[in-house]
Formats: C-alpha cells, structure tokens, sequence
C-alpha cells in the first residue's frame, strides 16, 4: 500500500481516499478484493465485501459477491452480479448478467411498453412505468420501484390532494389507458 496523491493504492491500482481511511483501513479494504483493479473507494467502509475480478468501480455500496463488473459508480446493494458493464447508480440490483449502461437497473422484462411523464411531482422529474399487462406492472418514480397499485397508494399517502397529487393521478390514469389500448 503506497500513498499516491491523496489516496492509499495498492498493488491493483485500487485506491482509497487517504481523508476518508486511514493506511490500515485501506489495507483491510484491499484484501476483500479479489483480482479487482483500479476501483476507488469501494469495500469496507461502504459495506462491498467478496468482489472479484471487477474493474474501475468507484464509490459502491453494501455489494456484495460481483464478479466482472466494470465501470459500475454508486451502485447501492447489489449482489450476485456477473458480467456487467458500464452500471451506474444502480439499486439493489441481483443476479444481474451482462448489464450494461445500467441506470438504476428497472430489473424488468426485456423491451416491456413504457410510458414516461413529463417533469411533475415535488421532484420536478419523471416518471416510468412499464408494462406487459395490466397485471404486469412496474413504476420507477425517484428511488420508488413498485407496480401500479402500489404506486397510487403511495401518492395518495404522500400527497392526499393538491397540484402534486392530481399530476401524478393524471399520469396513473393516462397510464391505464395506455395499457388497454396498447396491449
């Protein structure tokens, strides 16, 4: 372990902030990582532990048991990964294979219907829901993943009226529509 503009780096080029971890937390964090290289700031400290063979990672949290994951920043409990590349933000993603530009992994079907708002909400951003049927449901709304149903209770409880409440009703019930008609 050798210090090297402000960060610990080990033989792999894997490197750790020198203000975040001290050389022993470093140290410690480098053994967890199994023929990873040129990875920052990941492993102990934000909980990844048994990853191998993964590859410029950076700032990745509570993953545990990748392999082969390249590129990946700021995925959030992930496990069971293999063969990815080019993730980013991904979110509690599992079993993953051959992801690639992954954005908060939906963990969907392949190619489902979708439907996205336009900026509306508290968060003046979109929403995605996708669909096979209207029994087969998926809403990514901010960190929210849930189906249909659970997303209008969700809003109903979070905004039981007003502009927020009646734009994301009025999206649900387009949505809907889409589903009957476009199934």
């Amino acid at each position: 372990m050798k210090k090297v503009n402000n960060y610990w780096v080990d033989e792999n080029n894997n490197r750790w902030d020198v203000n975040i971890y001290t050389e022993t937390q470093a140290k410690k964090n480098s053994a967890s990582l199994i023929n990873c290289s040129d990875c920052s700031d990941c492993s102990r400290c934000f909980r990844c532990s048994d990853c191998s063979d993964c590859f410029d990672c950076s700032r990745c949290f509570r993953c545990s048991d990748c392999s082969d994951c390249s590129d990946c920043s700021r995925c959030f409990r992930c496990s069971d990964c293999s063969d990815c590349f080019d993730c980013f933000r991904c979110f509690r993603c599992s079993d993953c294979s051959d992801c690639s530009d992954c954005s908060r992994c939906s963990d969907y079907k392949h190619n489902p219907q979708r439907l996205t708002s336009g900026l509306i909400g508290s968060r003046k951003s979109t929403t995605t829901i996708y669909w096979t049927n209207e029994n087969d449901t998926q809403v990514i709304c901010g960190c929210l993943k849930t189906d249909i149903g659970g997303f209008e209770k969700r809003i109903k409880e979070v905004y039981p009226s007003g502009q927020y409440h009646d734009e994301y009703m009025q999206f649900i019930k387009a949505a809907r529509y889409c589903m009957k008609t476009l199934n």
